[in-house]
């Protein structure tokens, strides 16, 4: 009780910042930042609409040497102290990694507390183990914290690595918000110098005898299963305890709070974030969505990277559920397309996305620090979406920052509503020989290729999601904290759920099959996937517990499941059928009024009705980017569900909120769209940009404005290009509803009609609503386009201009190739196809 009073004790800094808008990374290029620099750039941001900055020094930029500032030296804390200060003046947060790169590690740590690999030495047939160095040094290290990565397995590596830390935030306790840890990406290390004694402390029999069953990479018995389980295990709470526990213990003492990605980890990251006050997790990589003119970067690699998955979301997610935590982040757009080429169209998608999978807390990846006055295209940052005011969509960015804020408001104000837990099969998992330096590590990249997510695992949740019941992951240890309440699910933290579901697995520990006997007495309700588990986990005194485990397993036959669907519906539990319209969605609550985000990130909804599982007589819709209400009335199906219209295009989303009592709102149906197509003449113009300004010119095909009138001027051109046409529109139609279907726009859109300002198309699908009385039988009709800034890094390319001046891994692609545009084809830009008037 003590850890959870403590949280929610912390919890009042949580909101002392504006955590609706959404934060960046802030990568600090050799601590090269000077007051003025960090001055300007802080009061930029806040005008753009950040929450907060996160503060991550790393590598330096050439021909700057003499402006790197030592990291942690007396000077970058005075760097640091005046960015609080700042910050504070400005309404902003700034959190900081306790490290520079990542993962932990640097200068101060010495060979005793650095990561360490097992090597096995044979000798007469006695094996012994060896603790050799991984020799991994700090990626992406600033100057001056170049150094090993540390030893995350033993308490007095972590302790000496946060000496440093603890001598300067005692002397003076600088004001940041949270202390955070990046993925755990500590090649190789999977061991510790007291492995041993610590395995034999926490499995309860020596592992000596059994070291050359760790030398192979398959297993041939039951017995080297449950030899490899105990040592992921063990690997999994020394993470836990040693690391984890003991690095926010640290930042608790200081009264901040903790942000930490536990992806990567050879561990049950559940119980990892757990532990942390906003679980973390990343959005890395890009993925096709089936959104019509959605365009995913050719250039990515899904079979190097697999294909970014909500399921990786709700790893952190899950627990942040279950504990009640106010808050669930996410590294957000990593890699998301090559530098120069994405869009705030590209972007919104997968915030979108997050936001399903219960993130409600987006830190994009990531913000350059770049001085006021360096020339484009300032100082980068290898792997990022550069969202700083060097990029492309810099002018535009608040308006997708007010749509996070908008979302945000709604979800870090409610909690989420899922009825089921789902177990986590870690134990099958770990009961095999480790498949990459003797670990098991849950990663962010194509989770959905071999790991925890089998087969079999993922056809149990896609049954689930497909067909709308909502869930959450649990481990044992999180299970082992509810109880069975009058045919809930409680536990010590206030969380309520309906069902826990045991996917199709092998291994299950003794102590979790008790405690589901438990739920199952005091009235609980349980179901297995399609058979019971058929082993007790682990070696020591194994076949004595699984004598008890054979007699008490067999209670469990009644409650197993071959049609999931049914057995969930059999059991009342809440079934969306939304899902199956293809659209997704999280249910919240707040107090007692159901609210859902609802978000089509397909193609496949046509029906233009929904299904809900309330009883509300009204509903209220809300669309966080157009910021309009409406309520309508529901028709009542039965008790449980209701049905409403709701016209949501693919790459929309909107909360829908139950309403009891409405007193005069007005209630609005939707009609079907007649279309009215525009065919005229287009006068383009450029109005500024780089590196030159074409000649205008006229036409009566909207294409790639790099293929019409001065190419030779136009294929490099970055910026803003104005397109004018006028069109005739017959009177009867002056009043009707309508709006401005822009079709394919490359890359963002103003709009004005008849000089009336419309407002910017930014997101799919681009369409503006034209307000009554704005049309006339005669119009005209200025959009300003603004592009992308590949084509001007193509010419720079091209001239040799030295802007790849950075050291480490200097600039690279997205697939991690010497970054060189000189040979790009000309990006496309500027309105593409048919732009519509369209009546509804």
């Amino acid at each position: 009780m003590r850890i959870i009073v403590f949280f929610f004790l912390l919890s009042s800094n949580v909101f002392a910042q504006n955590t609706a808008k959404p934060w960046a990374y802030w990568w600090w290029l050799g601590s090269a930042v000077d007051k003025n620099g960090i001055s300007k750039n802080l009061e930029s941001y806040q005008k753009a609409g950040f929450g907060g900055m996160h503060i991550i020094p790393i590598y330096g930029v050439k021909g700057e040497e003499s402006k790197f500032i030592p990291y942690l030296s007396p000077e970058w804390f005075e760097m640091l102290d005046f960015t609080v200060q700042e910050s504070n003046r400005l309404g902003l947060g700034i959190d900081m990694t306790l490290g520079t790169g990542w993962p932990f590690g640097g200068k101060h740590v010495s060979e005793a507390d650095a990561a360490k690999t097992l090597k096995i030495n044979a000798e007469n047939g006695i094996y012994s183990a060896e603790s050799i160095l991984t020799k991994q040094q700090v990626k992406r290290a600033a100057p001056n914290a170049e150094g090993f990565v540390i030893d995350h397995f033993s308490p007095n590596a972590i302790k000496s690595y946060l000496k440093p830390y603890e001598t300067a935030f005692t002397a003076k306790n600088y004001g940041v918000r949270a202390f955070y840890n990046d993925s755990y990406e500590a090649y190789g290390a999977n061991w510790t110098d007291t492995f041993l004694a610590d395995f034999k402390r926490l499995r309860g029999y020596d592992l000596q005898p059994y070291l050359n069953i760790l030398e192979k990479r398959t297993t041939e018995n039951h017995e080297e299963k449950r030899i490899w389980a105990d040592y992921h295990a063990t690997l999994s709470d020394l993470l836990h305890d040693n690391f984890t526990k003991s690095w926010i213990d640290f930042s608790h003492q200081f009264g901040k709070i903790t942000r930490n990605e536990a992806h990567g980890s050879p561990a049950n990251i559940l119980d990892l974030y757990a532990l942390s006050d906003i679980p973390e997790s990343e959005f890395f990589g890009s993925k096709p969505y089936n959104i019509p003119l959605y365009r995913q970067d050719p250039d990515y690699q899904e079979s190097r990277f697999g294909k970014p998955d909500a399921l990786t979301l709700k790893l952190a997610s899950s627990p942040a559920h279950i504990l009640r935590k106010p808050l669930v982040s996410s590294e957000t757009s990593t890699w998301l397309g090559n530098h120069f080429k994405v869009t705030l169209a590209q972007i919104k998608p997968i915030i979108d996305e997050s936001f399903t999978a219960g993130i409600n807390h987006i830190f994009y990846h990531g913000l350059p620090y770049s001085p006021p006055d360096e020339v484009f295209p300032g100082w980068l940052f290898y792997a990022s979406t550069n969202f700083n005011q060097n990029s492309h969509f810099w002018e535009y960015l608040p308006l997708l920052n007010r749509y996070v804020e908008n979302c945000q408001n709604i979800l870090q104000n409610s909690e989420a509503d899922n009825d089921v837990l789902v177990y986590f099969p870690i134990q099958d998992l770990w009961h095999s020989a480790g498949t990459k330096h003797k670990t098991h590590a849950i990663d962010v990249h194509d989770i959905r290729n071999g790991g925890i997510f089998t087969p079999k695992f993922l056809k149990t949740l896609e049954e689930l999601k497909g067909n709308g019941f909502s869930f959450d992951f649990v481990s044992d240890k999180q299970l082992m904290d509810f109880e069975a309440n009058k045919n809930n699910l409680n536990n010590a933290s206030g969380s309520k759920y309906q069902t826990i579901l045991i996917p199709e697995i092998d291994y299950l520990p003794l102590e979790t099959l008790n405690y589901l006997l438990k739920i199952k007495k005091n009235g609980g309700k349980i179901i297995f996937m399609n058979q019971l588990p058929t082993f007790v986990n682990g070696f020591q005194d194994y076949e004595k517990r699984q004598m008890e485990f054979e007699q008490k397993i067999n209670q469990f036959k009644d409650n197993v499941a071959e049609n999931l669907t049914k057995s969930l519906q059999k059991n009342g539990i809440r079934q969306e059928t939304i899902s199956q319209e293809g659209l997704s969605f999280i249910r919240k609550k707040k107090k007692n009024q159901a609210i859902y985000f609802i978000s089509n990130l397909d193609s496949t909804f046509k029906n233009n009705k929904i299904q809900l599982t309330i009883s509300a007589p009204f509903v209220e819709i809300y669309n966080p980017l157009t910021e309009k209400t409406i309520i309508i009335k529901s028709k009542k199906i039965d008790k449980n569900h209701i049905e409403i219209d709701l016209d949501l295009k693919a790459g929309e989303s909107v909360f829908i909120k139950e309403v009891f009592d409405v007193r005069g709102s007005m209630f609005v149906k939707r009609t079907p769209y007649i279309k009215y197509l525009t065919s005229n003449i287009w006068k383009v113009s450029f109005l500024k940009g780089e590196p030159f300004l074409p000649a205008p010119f006229n036409t009566d095909t909207l294409k790639s404005w790099t293929v019409l009138g001065d190419t030779a001027k136009s294929q490099y051109f970055s910026g803003k290009a104005e397109y004018i046409t006028n069109f005739s529109m017959n009177e009867s139609n002056l009043n009707k509803p309508t709006f401005l279907d822009l079709g394919d726009v490359r890359d963002i859109a103003e709009v004005w009609l008849n000089e009336k300002y419309l407002g910017v198309a930014w997101s799919l699908p681009f369409r503006l609503e034209i307000p009554k009385g704005t049309l006339k039988t005669e119009n005209e009709l200025k959009i300003h386009v603004s592009n992308v800034s590949a084509n001007r890094v193509r010419y720079l390319d091209q001239q040799k201009v030295p802007w790849k001046k950075f050291y480490d891994i200097n600039f690279v692609d997205i697939n991690y190739k010497a970054f060189d545009a000189s040979n790009w084809k000309p990006v496309e830009a500027g309105l593409l196809g048919e732009v519509k008037v369209v009546f509804y």
